[in-house]
């Protein structure tokens, strides 16, 4: 499955996109609420602000702007927790963990953010059909 993997569009320039996950990010399962915003004007780098909270914070970034070839399957579980969204609404998103030095920098493929950009429901979901890596050097050949 190839998804569209353009975020939902901004209408308004001041108006917020609030991104729900009903289970939470891995680790932040309490935080069910995102905001997303654009970070660059190539709309490859986004974050995902808590909605009502100062933290956390994610980079996230376009996975097809990374690995060439990427081609996540979902499950029916786990569009069915979507709301079983047509394919060209689906956004994929990765986490990436920036370090201090930027070359170390990477992003998991494993595990990326899935939003239905028409209701703007969201998951995490672990990709177990593919064997894409948790930790993909952003400036490397992934590892």
């Amino acid at each position: 499955m190839i998804p569209n993997s353009t975020p939902p569009a901004d209408e308004k320039a001041t108006e917020q996109i609030i991104i729900r996950f009903e289970e939470g990010l891995y680790g932040f399962e309490e935080v069910k609420e995102y905001l997303l915003l654009q970070e660059n004007e190539d709309k490859t780098i986004w974050s995902l602000q808590a909605a009502r909270s100062p933290t956390p914070t994610f980079i996230v970034l376009d996975p097809f702007m990374i690995m060439e070839g990427y081609s996540p399957v979902l499950s029916d579980e786990d569009l069915k927790a979507l709301g079983n969204p047509e394919e060209e609404d689906l956004c994929f998103l990765c986490v990436a963990a920036l370090k201090k030095r930027v070359e170390d920098s990477v992003v998991n493929l494993k595990s990326p953010v899935v939003i239905n950009v028409k209701s703007r429901r969201a998951k995490q979901i672990i990709l177990e059909a593919n064997d894409y890596p948790i930790r993909y050097g952003l400036f490397s050949s992934g590892n």
